[in-house]
């Protein structure tokens, strides 16, 4: 990722770490108060992060840093405590519905030594902080005799079902499918690789749903091309399509588990499935049982659980980026994002995190966990949280020696230029480049005013300047920081990286 060409970067930063001891001075004098500093609090998600090496074209002095969430002290939210949802886990879907401005989770849980038809409930449950969650009594389908419950839906009556994950679709005209899921059952009958695949339900409210008759839509075959029991489905804003990552089996079937996507116009009809993650099926690259994803603008991120077989069959999370929501790319040189917890604790076995989403100032990612890996039979579940700063996956990080991002040209850079730093201990600056690099005059380094805080979105501006020039050429921009670190930044709701 970073190149050095050593006489020009020396001389570079020799120069700026000057200009910027200057500008701080000019700063103090009150030029700033000549800059008006309020923002729309209406800002694209279209950021630009650096989880990888896609929008950086040079870097000095500059380390990058995979930050891991914290996971809430309250953990397990939501534990195995009646009678009905004895091992609730997320295989699931969490939102927070800016219509009703209450968080929903749609989840499910295994019976242990119940019949066939009560053992894989689909449940669903409320929360107004995302911490405590309530389970509504629905009344809707019955359990050890009673509808007193939080049941939404069962499956066929054939096998356990798996892997329930949910939209809500506020563009779909037909309001009885507003709320869509897909999951794993068997629909037809008992036979294997028959009879078994993906299906999908619709609802008004996501609470009552209505099974497709024509389930299942996509059917499970003996063959690399082909969908497996672990799911979670998208809605790619971009192509306006429902994108759906589940588990496969790699050839010669079935060798080992690794991921493919699948996609669809209507929900009904889906494409022939084709792998996009692989595995070398080693102590160092085992295998995956299955991945969430999630879009900030045009870049999509992925939450693949990582199953260590071989290994000892325990199941943490690693971080996926894609820039087309189709090729993917392990992060960090595929260390852990979610590890497992400590020894004995509720979630020191397996995890399996639903598609994560911004609120606030933070990004939460629900999982689900068990206290024991894969190969044991007694185990218990539950759901918990884990909380990072918002977008802060990955940081490039400089120490007392001045550091340097320089980006790709870039098109349609406009309106203010934020970023997502901690400057805090430190300083930040940024300058504008034409595409052969030369400083553009009121936008260079000397120009900016230093950002000495600590935010998510904090402004860029120069003496003269609030807001990026309005032209139609490609810029760069090269970011020179001081014992602070970069996350991402923000140019505009349509930013697009030049691809020569």
């Amino acid at each position: 990722m970073i190149n050095q060409h050593e006489n020009h970067i020396k001389k570079l930063l020799k120069t700026v770490f000057i200009v910027m001891i200057i500008t701080f001075v000019i700063n103090l004098t009150g030029c700033k108060d000549k800059i008006q500093t309020n923002l729309s609090t209406n800002i694209s998600d279209n950021w630009q992060l650096f989880i990888d090496d896609y929008w950086i074209a040079d870097s000095a002095n500059v380390t990058m840093t995979l930050h891991q969430p914290e996971k809430h002290p309250d953990n397990p939210l939501i534990r195995g405590d009646v009678p009905w949802e004895q091992a609730p886990y997320c295989f699931g879907t969490v939102i927070y519905d800016h219509e009703e401005s209450i968080f929903k989770i749609w989840y499910q849980s295994y019976y242990y030594g119940q019949p066939l038809a009560e053992r894989t409930p689909i449940l669903y449950a409320t929360s107004t902080n995302g911490i405590q969650w309530t389970r509504p009594n629905l009344g809707i389908i019955e359990s050890q005799g009673s509808t007193e419950n939080n049941i939404i839906l069962q499956n066929y009556g054939y096998h356990d079902l798996y892997s329930p994950s949910v939209i809500k679709d506020l563009a779909d005209p037909d309001s009885n499918r507003r709320y869509k899921m897909i999951w794993w059952d068997f629909p037809l009958g008992e036979g294997e690789y028959q009879d078994d695949g993906m299906c999908v339900a619709f609802s008004a409210d996501g609470i009552h749903w209505i099974k497709h008759p024509g389930n299942p839509v996509l059917h499970a075959k003996k063959s690399e091309q082909s969908i497996s029991d672990v799911m979670s489905v998208m809605y790619d804003q971009n192509t306006k399509k429902f994108v759906a990552y589940t588990k496969g089996w790699a050839d010669p079937w079935p060798s080992h588990r690794q991921i493919v996507r699948t996609e669809s116009s209507d929900f009904i009809h889906w494409s022939e499935p084709e792998v996009v993650i692989t595995h070398k099926h080693d102590i160092q690259d085992p295998q995956s049982y299955g991945m969430s994803v999630s879009q900030v603008g045009n870049q999509y991120f992925g939450l693949i659980s990582i199953y260590k077989k071989p290994g000892d069959e325990t199941i943490d999370i690693q971080l996926t980026v894609s820039h087309d929501n189709s090729r993917w790319t392990r992060v960090a040189d595929q260390k852990t994002f979610i590890p497992l917890g400590i020894a004995d604790s509720w979630d020191d076995g397996m995890l399996f995190a639903v598609p994560m989403f911004n609120h606030g100032d933070k990004t939460l990612i629900y999982y689900g966990a068990w206290d024991g890996p894969h190969n044991t039979k007694t185990r218990r579940s539950g759901i918990g949280l884990a909380i990072l700063r918002k977008n802060g996956f990955v940081s490039l990080d400089a120490g007392p020696e001045l550091g340097m991002v320089t980006t790709h040209a870039m098109h349609k850079m406009q309106g203010s230029l934020l970023v997502n730093a901690d400057a805090s201990s430190g300083s930040l600056v940024a300058e504008l480049l034409d595409v052969d690099g030369n400083p553009i005059p009121g936008y260079t380094a000397n120009d900016c005013l230093p950002v000495q805080s600590d935010g998510f979105e904090e402004l860029v501006q120069w003496r003269e300047h609030s807001d990026l020039p309005e032209s139609q050429e490609m810029l760069r921009i090269r970011f020179l920081l001081k014992k602070a670190s970069l996350f991402g930044f923000y140019a505009g709701p349509d930013v697009v990286r030049d691809e020569d």
